[in-house]
């Protein structure tokens, strides 16, 4: 079984960092492209986070591609992991750089996260747009999704969380 469950996160992509736990059911919350794992029998964080509540991550995202796919598919895997188990959460991820790009509505490229951002947001990611890497990238503000928002500068947004007591992940590529 262990095995299966190892091959699994290495075929999925996965970083061996995102939280699982048996204390309580999966409960039903779906994300575009990702699969539910099942957690081993024993398994848990002995209510660490139903005692130091809310969890609050920020996620910071210069890369358009696998980084800001694994960037997303740990904020979905921790949401399935804590809001099941009545354990709230703040998840900011920040698009700089080149990650500006797949926040334009247009850009046919990247399309393909769309669906999976509107769904995080809808379980209350917020997207934090740097203002500095549209300019820069020739991006128009009126293209980016609407519930999206420009900020300044992604780096200072970044710190300002930390500055909140947000943890920081940076997913590398």
């Amino acid at each position: 079984m262990m095995k299966k469950f190892t091959l699994l996160l290495l075929l999925l992509g996965l970083s061996v960092h995102t939280a699982f736990s048996a204390d309580a059911p999966a409960g039903n919350i779906e994300f575009p492209t990702i699969p539910d794992i099942p957690v081993p029998e024993g398994m848990g964080y002995d209510n660490y986070f139903k005692q130091n509540q809310p969890v609050k991550l920020v996620f910071g995202v210069s890369d358009p591609g696998p980084q800001l796919r694994e960037s997303l598919t740990n904020a979905a895997n921790t949401i399935k992991y804590l809001k099941p188990r009545g354990i709230k959460y703040k998840i900011q991820i920040v698009l700089y750089g080149k990650a500006v790009f797949p926040a334009n509505i247009f850009n046919e490229e990247y399309a393909g996260y769309s669906e999976l951002m509107e769904e995080l947001n809808k379980q209350g990611v917020e997207f934090a747009i740097c203002n500095n890497s549209l300019v820069a990238l020739k991006q128009s503000r009126e293209d980016i999704y609407p519930y999206m928002k420009i900020i300044p500068a992604g780096i200072l947004q970044i710190v300002k969380k930390q500055m909140q007591g947000y943890a920081y992940i940076h997913n590398t590529k």
